[in-house]
């Protein structure tokens, strides 16, 4: 082979041979991940949520719309369900014929799903400070309105394996002690929970944070609050703790 011709060629040979290193290089790694806008507004028969996902970094293509899926669990399940976040087994997003993370939880009943949605990102600046103005810039933004019903809260969370609906504070008490939390998932957008994404933007690779191409989970953390029903009469309190 001439002189002229061996650059050319070992380069394109690399490109070949080395797609996943090709692909990794051309865009920058997810570098953040996080919510920086939580609003809870707790009405009489509703807790209200609005919020916003941010990420910088990642494929270009991934960038039009994101999904966040909210779950709902017992407190004290919360250190088990961490300790499955983080096992690779349950969270490598090519075993698709295998029960991943979120089929675990639903099946052991320590995760019940309120609810999902999709939002395209954020064209304008949000602003996120009413005393400074300052606002979110740059990365990829993302609202989100959650309103969940306090009645619909109770049953879902009552079906839960280890909330006990007799376990309250005292004999007079309808109040329980069993708390909940809150728990945000984003799944990439290639994995198999991003229900609601238009098939174009699935197909595209996705990655989380720092180029792990494998995982099903963008961001998976609870909010930071935690819950308790009280029963009065007919209806159903929440207090947020």
């Amino acid at each position: 082979m001439s002189k002229e011709l061996s650059v050319p060629f070992f380069a394109l040979m690399a490109a070949l041979l080395l797609p996943d290193i090709a692909l990794a290089q051309r865009d920058a790694p997810v570098w953040d991940s996080y919510l920086p806008r939580i609003s809870l507004f707790k009405e009489r028969k509703t807790l209200d949520f609005e919020l916003t996902f941010k990420k910088n970094g990642g494929p270009i293509e991934q960038s039009p719309e994101c999904q966040m899926v909210v779950f709902a669990y017992i407190e004290k399940d919360e250190l088990k369900i961490l300790e499955m976040a983080v096992d690779k087994n349950l969270t490598t997003k090519n075993q698709d014929d295998e029960p991943l993370l979120i089929e675990k939880l639903l099946e052991e009943k320590l995760f019940v799903q309120l609810e999902t949605k999709v939002s395209k990102k954020v064209e304008t600046p949000l602003t996120n400070s009413p005393k400074t103005h300052r606002t979110i810039n740059g990365g990829n933004c993302y609202d989100f309105e959650f309103s969940f019903d306090n009645v619909d809260l109770f049953e879902k969370v009552g079906s839960l394996r280890n909330f006990k609906h007799s376990n309250a504070v005292s004999a007079d008490s309808r109040l329980s002690k069993d708390k909940f939390k809150l728990m945000i998932f984003v799944p990439v957008n290639n994995s198999r929970y991003a229900t609601l994404l238009p098939e174009k933007q699935k197909k595209f690779y996705d990655f989380a944070h720092f180029m792990d191409s494998e995982t099903i989970i963008q961001y998976f953390k609870p909010l930071p609050y935690n819950f308790q029903f009280n029963q009065n009469g007919r209806d159903i309190w929440v207090y947020v703790d």
